[in-house]
């Protein structure tokens, strides 16, 4: 690990990048393709990136700040397919503890899309588990990691944000009852097997009278999706005509091209949610007459409408996040400074043992037992001395966060010469 260390956070979210960069950045493998990419860079030392449909974050741990933000932008323009100065306003940057407590408000879905969503949380434990099996964390970014972790279940266990198991995909179906009024007997096709498929057919289906349709490349996967809610399933190769039959339809793939064009949609009143990222459904497909499409930014309307309910269970939240926060702050502040007190103890320990030895000459009356006596006591005085000030410059730094205190103190004692 390098003498100094930084932790810097280079991202961007639903907030501050429009789906179609968005897209992009999700299509690389769900943020493993650029961990591989950065962590080649020599100034990252360790990199977990987590890509979601609503993020992009990198997460990296080196000497050099600027370097790693560098790195970042360059590997993000390249998979954005744009030049560096036009990404670069779409994107954040936060180091130090101010990237850890983004992370944690993260966790804790106070930065979704829908507030209090619960499927981030997962999100985050599998790209941490990606980036250890990859090899690309380290003792700041698992510390990170667990503590980000630890946030998000206190959250969800010591707040009632989260309780009524908001989604994208309930807020999905919500939206699709709005449009479409009552649901019964209405045709509900589902394209694709994952969790956010199974969350929206589970929403769907509890508003009752609905028939779900699931279509999915593996068509095990999908009679089982289809299964659970007494529906059917066709290949995907049947998917035009599924879709044409369909009065809903809401898909959610790992698709890297488009799986619904305009000519697959006849006219008529219809609804169609596109979940996925990069997108399943041509954003043409607006255009057909009748027929209402809705992309995961859409959904924030529906979002705003009920996200007054949630504030005072925000706050709390908040609350706990800044807690997890302010702890990470001190731990990695004390981090930075232990390669100035390990030189000071060392420094200190080294003239203890000369001193020693140029006075061993001059005790031939002490014997074994009395010498061992002085080398404990002179150790134990070492030892009472440099407490007070290791405990107190971790304090400092920890207060401050900054380097002054550790430059006085390599000036005072001369370490910053030292090898």
């Amino acid at each position: 690990m390098p003498d100094q260390v930084h932790l810097l956070l280079v991202g961007t979210s639903h907030r501050h990048a429009p789906i179609a960069v968005r897209e992009q950045l999700a299509a690389q493998a769900h943020g493993q393709r650029l961990i591989e990419a950065v962590i080649a860079e020599d100034a990252v030392i360790e990199a977990v990136g987590l890509s979601t449909c609503n993020r992009c974050e990198l997460y990296m741990v080196g000497s050099d700040p600027e370097a790693m933000r560098e790195a970042a932008l360059r590997r993000l323009a390249d998979y954005a397919h744009r030049s560096e100065s036009a990404l670069e306003p779409l994107l954040y940057v936060r180091e130090g503890g101010d990237a850890a407590e983004h992370l944690f408000e993260v966790a804790g879905g106070l930065d979704s899309l829908v507030p209090g969503e619960a499927q981030i949380l997962a999100q985050i434990r599998d790209s941490y588990q990606h980036a250890l099996e990859m090899g690309s964390t380290g003792t700041v970014s698992n510390r990170l990691f667990h503590e980000a972790l630890e946030a998000g279940k206190r959250v969800r266990n010591e707040t009632a944000i989260g309780r009524s198991n908001a989604s994208v995909a309930s807020v999905a179906a919500e939206l699709v009852r709005e449009r479409l009024g009552d649901l019964r007997g209405a045709r509900v096709l589902i394209v694709g097997a994952g969790k956010v498929a199974e969350l929206v057919a589970q929403n769907l289906a509890s508003r009752g009278g609905v028939e779900i349709v699931v279509a999915n490349r593996s068509r095990e996967r999908g009679a089982a999706l289809a299964g659970r809610f007494h529906g059917t399933s066709v290949p995907l190769e049947r998917l035009a005509e599924a879709v044409a039959e369909a009065d809903v339809v809401v898909s959610s793939t790992v698709s890297d091209g488009y799986l619904i064009g305009p000519g697959d949609v006849p006219a008529g009143r219809r609804v169609l949610v596109d979940l996925a990222l990069p997108r399943d459904i041509d954003p043409a497909v607006a255009q057909i007459d009748g027929v209402t499409l809705v992309n995961i930014d859409d959904l924030e309307e529906t979002v705003l409408h009920n996200i007054g309910l949630r504030q005072v269970e925000a706050a709390q939240a908040y609350a706990i996040v800044a807690v997890q926060a302010n702890e990470f702050r001190s731990w990695l502040a004390a981090l930075e400074v232990v390669p100035a007190i390990t030189q000071l103890r060392a420094l200190a320990e080294q003239i203890r043992r000369d001193e020693l030895e140029r006075m061993d000459g001059r005790w031939e009356s002490l014997s074994a037992a009395d010498r061992e006596r002085v080398d404990q006591l002179t150790r134990s005085m070492l030892n009472k001395l440099l407490h007070r000030p290791t405990v107190r410059l971790k304090e400092l730094a920890a207060e401050h966060g900054d380097a002054a205190h550790v430059a006085a103190m390599n000036e005072l004692f001369g370490l910053s010469s030292r090898p």
